[in-house]
């Protein structure tokens, strides 16, 4: 199997990636430019009093984690936050909720099925998506909507996709942070380009000594219950559309009940673990508030025993935001490296291409 040399990783990835890598280069720009553009958004109907009862985020994929991270955010809110990442809302929705639909191409078809299913339930919907399209017909239906750039690939955009919904709820009052939170995300982002630049030697990459380990390497994510587990899907994500390759993850504290059991070097099969890397993606502040700092420790133990290589991840920042984004980034680079000594191009995405192939959606056909 193909090993990297580190001479593959101390250039700028393979030449047909190059925009992909440019995208991910611009994040913390993306992130400035789309709050920028959610404090000129249009003003939302009176009917958005912020009076919900209940909250639902509509969208698939880069979309469908953006409703993740909200969800996480706004966990201790007054109303609750709930990710739909099919084409059926709960059956909860109703006058009383507050639907916000991201479909960034404007074509995917489980959320506009969805976003059908919710103004037929009489919700209050609202859509963001980069589909001039799509916006027309909200404003021919009288759907409010947001437009968010549009940057290619949805994977590449995830800054366009969640700004634009935290600025929404910014208005209705259940993010007021926003302006602060933007703001330190931005320098903290800043600080991750200069550390895991396409222009830092891989000596001094840690993206890069990340993506050279997981070369032949099973990726394992690790990430704790109601914070750092949506970024830990958003890594299984990346490397997976990105690098092409498998990627498992899996949620503290739930998996020391399981997951754990795998780990044992007693069973006689130790080159499980040592074909596998595993990222513990940790935060101090959500460890100590949850007692989760011990078990942990024990968790790496038991995984470093049976012969697998474990990397601590660490947020940076203090607002959540922050935390959550530092980490979401160093995930955009290390795919695009781990693809870069692959040979795989990571702008291709033939499997899901073809999936999407297989039934068209008809935007005209929808009554959203």
């Amino acid at each position: 199997m193909f090993r990297p040399n580190g001479e593959c990783l101390t250039t700028v990835p393979v030449k047909e990636s190059a925009d992909m890598v440019q995208k991910v280069i611009d994040f913390p720009f993306q992130v400035a430019e789309a709050y920028s553009m959610s404090i000129n958004q249009r003003e939302l109907p009176p009917e958005f009093d912020g009076k919900f009862s209940s909250v639902v985020i509509l969208g698939m994929g880069g979309s469908g984690v953006a409703g993740d991270f909200v969800r996480v955010l706004l966990r201790n809110s007054r109303i609750a936050v709930h990710a739909c990442k099919n084409s059926r809302p709960p059956a909860f929705v109703n006058r009383g909720t507050l639907v916000i639909a991201i479909t960034y191409s404007g074509k995917t078809q489980e959320t506009l099925e969805a976003l059908d299913a919710s103004l037929n339930s009489e919700a209050k919907c609202i859509v963001v998506t980069a589909s001039r399209e799509l916006g027309s017909l909200c404003e021919e239906k009288k759907i409010p909507w947001i437009f968010t750039p549009w940057n290619g690939y949805s994977r590449a955009s995830f800054g366009y996709i969640l700004v634009p919904v935290l600025g929404i709820l910014n208005r209705i009052g259940l993010f007021p942070t926003l302006e602060s939170d933007i703001s330190e995300a931005i320098m903290v982002l800043n600080e991750i380009r200069e550390e895991c630049g396409p222009n830092v030697t891989l000596h001094k990459n840690p993206a890069r000594l990340l993506a050279l380990a997981l070369a032949d390497a099973l990726p394992v994510t690790y990430g704790e219950y109601n914070f750092t587990d949506v970024v830990a899907l958003r890594w299984k994500q990346q490397l997976n559309e990105n690098a092409k390759v498998h990627c498992y993850y899996d949620i503290f504290p739930e998996l020391l009940h399981n997951e754990i059991e795998a780990w044992d070097a007693g069973t006689g099969h130790a080159e499980q673990g040592e074909h596998s890397v595993l990222m513990f993606l940790r935060d101090s502040m959500h460890e100590r508030d949850n007692h989760f700092e011990q078990r942990i420790e024990a968790a790496k133990y038991l995984a470093e025993r049976n012969g697998a290589k474990v990397f601590e991840l660490w947020t940076k920042g203090k607002s959540e935001l922050a935390r959550l984004l530092s980490l979401t980034y160093m995930a955009d680079f290390v795919s695009i490296y781990l693809a870069a000594s692959r040979g795989i191009n990571p702008e291709v995405t033939n499997n899901i291409d073809y999936i999407k192939n297989q039934k068209a959606v008809s935007i005209e056909s929808k009554d959203v």
